[in-house]
């Protein structure tokens, strides 16, 4: 199961921010994503880039942004060099036809960069999605996303495509290890290639230490 994190679209300190980045990339998460609603991704990311080596980096693109096919490309050309190699463009709301595939026009055309489209829940995403490479899907639990999944599964089947494609759903803030487990058992059982969870401060704790239980008496003695 992937794990993608969804890190702040603000931040006061770049370089506690940057540190976050690092220590996730480190932990072995898949992926790291950024919302469009805050400081320019494609800047954080190029930060992100510089201090991280494994995790991909999720770009948002936004429909405005497919309309100026040239600029897109050089920014994709950038990110994915500073990154190299690590660039994964997802389509930012709202979901529309020509948008969608002026950006899958666009990442085939710079060099076959993968592209994961979001649901809007209606179906409309779902459809779409059949022509891209992923589907992020609508809702805060894998149970809400397992009859898209599901449907998006016979439609590839059906229509003879073959994997790779990715099937992300979001999850809230896990409640301890047992909770983490349990989310991502779900998500196995709605399946989903990937779990995509919002940044928070003891997530990095579970990431390292997931088998491991809540009680850490070690550290109650380490501290007297």
């Amino acid at each position: 199961m992937k794990i993608g994190v969804l890190l702040p679209s603000r931040f006061s300190d770049s370089g506690d921010y940057l540190a976050d980045a690092r220590a996730l990339d480190a932990a072995g998460v898949d992926s790291l994503w950024l919302p469009d609603d805050g400081f320019d991704p494609w800047l954080v990311l190029a930060g992100i880039a510089a201090v991280t080596g494994r995790a991909r980096l999720m770009a948002p693109v936004s429909p405005r942004e497919t309309g100026a096919p040239d600029e897109l490309s050089r920014r994709i050309a950038t990110l994915d060099r500073l990154s190299r190699g690590r660039l994964v463009l997802t389509a930012t709301p709202p979901v529309d036809a020509r948008a969608t595939q002026a950006l899958i026009s666009c990442a085939r055309r710079a060099g076959q960069y993968p592209v994961l489209l979001p649901s809007t829940g209606d179906g409309a995403g779902g459809t779409a999605a059949i022509q891209a490479d992923g589907l992020i899907g609508a809702g805060d639990s894998p149970e809400q996303c397992r009859e898209l999944f599901e449907e998006i599964a016979r439609r590839r089947e059906q229509d003879g495509l073959k994997p790779p494609f990715e099937l992300w759903a979001r999850i809230g803030q896990p409640d301890g290890r047992e909770d983490w487990r349990r989310l991502v058992a779900a998500g196995e059982a709605a399946g989903a290639t990937g779990l995509l969870v919002a940044s928070n401060p003891r997530l990095l704790d579970l990431l390292r230490n997931t088998d491991e239980e809540d009680d850490r008496s070690d550290l109650t003695l380490a501290q007297g």
